[in-house]
């Protein structure tokens, strides 16, 4: 029986183990056992050939845009297989073979820069939450928003960050006037009354780096999320000098594509990673 490689998995998304312990996972796996393999890295590109190795499944490029990976290629010739590696950030990495079938080759990259960037940063994040929606489905805004603001919170908490939820059992935990320093992010829907289906993000008028988060974030759902980019728009915050306040709409609520991506926990899960995401490069500007 011939070896093939028959599948690649990249565990680096927001729900994935291997980020509380500060890596990054890709995994290929061989249908009989890892072949011989080169390794080469060049700044922020990791380049692995295997040799004498068919490919059985699809070339292609595949992002993950995690904040370390940036995209995963796969190339094949008629003797070897080129995996290359696109990094946001130069890194050390490990490699771990498993045998069996399927063999696994593993590439543990680090998540180390984002804990040198995120490392005591303030953050408070606040879940929206309504007792009334226009959900064509009867959705609770507080569901989806405090998915995704917990996933975010658990994000920023493994990079060392200084995030907390601005509630979690009870809106009667609310007290914002206490947050003086850092960023504050309000996630929340609304009804489109232009029947708009859609994502946006609001910065506090005026406020240059209120303006500048909220395009890094809006840059960043709109290479991660499905549904339209609907822009940025300004909007009055009445926050204290040192917070940088910003707005995030991930759908509007009485859209009905817009309720079915709220109830998808991957749809969610790519949420909170794109503001991570535009996190990560507001505080590396």
């Amino acid at each position: 029986m011939l070896n093939k490689l028959t599948n690649l998995r990249i565990d680096s998304t927001s729900s994935n183990e291997s980020i509380k312990i500060h890596k990054c996972l890709i995994v290929f796996e061989f249908s009989l056992k890892v072949p011989t393999y080169h390794v080469e890295q060049q700044n922020t590109s990791i380049q692995i050939i295997f040799e004498d190795t068919p490919l059985n499944m699809p070339e292609g490029k595949y992002n993950v845009l995690d904040g370390i990976i940036s995209y995963v290629e796969i190339k094949a010739t008629e003797q070897q297989i080129v995996a290359e590696i696109a990094l946001d950030f130069q890194t050390d990495f490990e490699i771990e073979i498993i045998e069996g079938i399927p063999a696994k080759f593993k590439l543990y990259i680090s998540r180390k820069p984002l804990l040198e960037i995120l490392k005591d940063k303030k953050i408070l994040i606040n879940p929206g939450f309504g007792e009334k929606n226009t959900s064509p489905t009867g959705l609770l805004q507080h569901i989806p928003m405090m998915a995704i603001a917990k996933k975010l919170h658990f994000l920023l908490t493994t990079c060392g960050a200084q995030s907390r939820l601005s509630w979690e059992k009870s809106l009667q935990e609310k007290d914002l006037e206490k947050f003086e320093e850092g960023v504050f992010i309000d996630i929340f829907t609304e009804a489109s009354l232009k029947k708009e289906s859609g994502f946006k993000v609001y910065y506090s008028d005026g406020d240059e780096n209120s303006l500048k988060l909220a395009k890094y974030i809006n840059e960043c759902m709109s290479q991660k999320l499905q549904l339209d980019n609907l822009g940025i728009c300004p909007k009055s915050y009445n926050y204290k000098e040192n917070v940088i306040p910003i707005g995030v709409v991930p759908a509007m609520e009485n859209m009905r594509l817009d309720d079915a991506h709220l109830r998808d926990l991957d749809y969610r899960n790519k949420v909170a990673q794109a503001i991570f995401n535009g996190l990560v490069k507001f505080y590396t500007d």
